[in-house]
């Protein structure tokens, strides 16, 4: 058979004469199969390739290997599919890993708390306890500078004489406390300010305005106070806040506390509330 050559048709051209293991290597390349038609030269005569006894072995085997193949590569995109689903499965636990875990830090941002009730701390930064008023000061009032190991002069209280020489200075007379629901000399109600309402907020939402201070908290700033006030009015809306340090009470600070205090849910005051607290930034002592 070594020495035999055949033509074979594709489509309308006859082409040939090849060798036996030409035609073979056609077989098992795809390019040949049982429905050609081939010719031994000498011959005469057109057959189909299955039906040439000379090249049916060869055909078997041909058919067997790319059965072998189809299966192989059937597999193959199995598995590869697999893989792929595995991996987009893999994926969406990490995302939703991933989501929770910014929630997480985000929720313990707002309301996760250290240290004490009164006092939270972030590394370096602390906020005082808040002191609590009745809102006085207009809207465009503007504070006495803050000037660290100063206190501003006290105001002189209207019927009040000034001290000249050894005078005793004369003040005005303590002033209880009034009840809860009492009017005080300006009509206004204490009871009306609610003083606990305000703190659970505060107590919630003060670390919201820690990233407020890092932003203007500079690399090896010494111990500094940054005393502020801010005004709730009485649909119980932060209206204005004062930050009571020469070097921060305008610029990014005030307006990054107005933004974030604007959010704060505090009860509706019936004759509004001034809130006082004092942020210290670097280590106490």
């Amino acid at each position: 058979m070594a020495d035999q050559t055949w033509l074979f048709r594709q489509g309308d051209l006859i082409l040939g004469p090849v060798p036996t293991k030409a035609v073979v290597d056609k077989l098992f390349a795809g390019e040949l199969n049982g429905q050609t038609e081939v010719q031994m030269m000498g011959s005469g005569i057109f057959r189909k390739l299955r039906d040439v006894p000379e090249l049916k072995v060869h055909l078997a085997k041909a058919e067997a290997k790319q059965r072998v193949d189809a299966h192989a590569e059937h597999h193959a995109k199995q598995r590869s599919k697999k893989i792929l689903t595995a991996i987009a499965i893999v994926s969406g636990v990490l995302l939703v890993i991933g989501v929770g875990v910014a929630f997480l830090g985000s929720y313990l941002a707002v309301h996760g708390s250290t240290g004490s009730a009164d006092e939270l701390a972030w590394g370096d930064i602390t906020i005082d306890t808040p002191t609590i008023t009745r809102a006085h000061r207009s809207a465009d009032d503007e504070l006495v500078d803050y000037v660290p190991g100063k206190r501003p002069p006290p105001k002189t209280p209207v019927g009040n004489t000034p001290p000249v020489g050894n005078t005793p200075v004369a003040t005005a007379p303590t002033t209880p406390k009034p009840k809860m629901g009492t009017a005080d000399s300006d009509g206004l109600a204490m009871g009306e300010v609610d003083q606990e309402a305000i703190n659970s907020v505060i107590a919630k939402f003060k670390p919201t305005l820690i990233p407020c201070i890092k932003e203007v908290a500079k690399p090896g700033m010494p111990a500094t106070k940054i005393p502020i006030e801010f005004t709730v009015n009485e649909s119980g809306k932060v209206s204005k806040v004062w930050v009571d340090n020469p070097d921060f009470k305008s610029g990014p600070l005030p307006e990054c506390l107005m933004r974030e205090m604007a959010k704060w849910p505090f009860k509706a005051q019936g004759s509004g509330a001034t809130v006082s607290l004092a942020f210290n930034i670097g280590k106490k002592g």
